[in-house]
């Protein structure tokens, strides 16, 4: 089962993401905005968007972080699409969007571009769905738990 608006607001007031705002509740997703730091994967160096923003040049990929800290139910995995809006604009989110129940961190975000696309801190780029599981035996506890900023592999 998809969480729903009433239960993502429910889950986000209970401490699952911080900071909330109630208008990224969408009807079974809840939209979470750019974090002001990126890792350009070319260089590995780790910057901050200079005034609050980033053109991603064709060919570029860098991994960013959402600004929202995310606290997941040991109940309920997690999957991270792209707004809709910046695919059609060039944009592209690799494959690595899965949340495990339990993980609790800021989500690091592979974004490459196909096009020009300028990114501003604040503007909401993905959105979470989260769906209700079993309470699973274990709980995530690996490597990225806790993580603050964009995460390059460890």
């Amino acid at each position: 089962m998809i969480y729903i608006d009433r239960q993502l607001k429910q889950w986000a007031l209970n401490g699952g993401i911080t900071p909330y705002l109630e208008d990224c509740i969408n009807p079974a997703s809840i939209d979470l905005r750019l974090g002001g730091t990126f890792i350009d994967l070319g260089t590995c160096k780790r910057d901050r968007f200079s005034h609050l923003k980033i053109t991603i040049s064709p060919g570029d990929a860098i991994l960013a972080t959402t600004m929202e800290y995310i606290v997941m139910p040991s109940n309920a995995a997690g999957v991270v699409y792209l707004k809709s809006s910046l695919a059609r604009q060039g944009l592209d989110h690799a494959l690595a969007g899965f949340v495990d129940p339990g993980f609790k961190g800021q989500l690091t975000l592979e974004l490459h571009a196909h096009y020009p696309v300028t990114l501003t801190a604040g503007q909401r780029v993905v959105q979470l769905v989260l769906y209700q599981t079993e309470e699973p035996d274990k709980i995530y506890n690996g490597r990225y738990q806790g993580q603050r900023g964009p995460t390059i592999a460890r």
